[in-house]
């Protein structure tokens, strides 16, 4: 799809007919993921309505103008890492004390594009977006890829060339593997 004319909403809690038309979007984007990834990466409905209903969590909706602001793109950033499921505060806090001191390290929890939006330039405004706040507050951002999303899809790949217009580049932070042992061969 060319570039279409779309809106960004950031709001800290969405309900009723937004969160419906949020989930729709979030859904169709990581539902391809239930078999590619050995972590969970599609949130159930209650665990996104519980992101979408919690405060600490930053959401940034994209809807599309010509299509009755349809919903074509959701994400979700936090400064408050205590939200982050599984996450260790401590890594962070070693790792960054300052900005983990001044609560200036974001984690972005998830940016699904909806099929029909992606090369919309939908996944791009978020990123731009929230790196914009991270930037200027000289925070740091974390986020979490599976391997379909870093090496077919080339995700941190494309956050690079984002971030390097504000002057940053990635770094792989940790990597976890998944094996299996499949008793069943002879």
């Amino acid at each position: 799809m060319p570039r279409a004319n779309t809106t960004l909403e950031i709001t800290g809690r969405l309900d009723g007919g937004d969160l419906e038309d949020a989930w729709k979007a979030y859904e169709h984007a990581f539902s391809g993921l239930t078999t590619r990834a050995a972590q969970q990466h599609l949130m159930t409905r209650e665990e996104f309505e519980d992101v979408c209903l919690d405060p600490r969590w930053r959401k940034y909706v994209i809807r599309d103008v010509d299509r009755d602001g349809a919903v074509g793109a959701f994400g979700t950033a936090t400064n408050d890492l205590s939200a982050v499921f599984q996450l260790s505060l401590d890594f962070y806090a070693t790792r960054y004390p300052r900005q983990f001191a001044e609560g200036t390290i974001c984690y972005i929890g998830c940016i699904g594009v909806h099929p029909s939006y992606r090369s919309s330039g939908a996944f791009v405004t978020i990123v731009e977006e929230i790196c914009r706040g991270i930037h200027e507050q000289g925070g740091v951002a974390a986020i979490d890829t599976c391997r379909y999303n870093d090496e077919q899809l080339a995700l941190p790949r494309l956050i690079n060339r984002i971030t390097r217009t504000f002057g940053t580049e990635g770094e792989r932070l940790d990597t976890q593997t998944y094996w299996g042992y499949d008793f069943s061969r002879p």
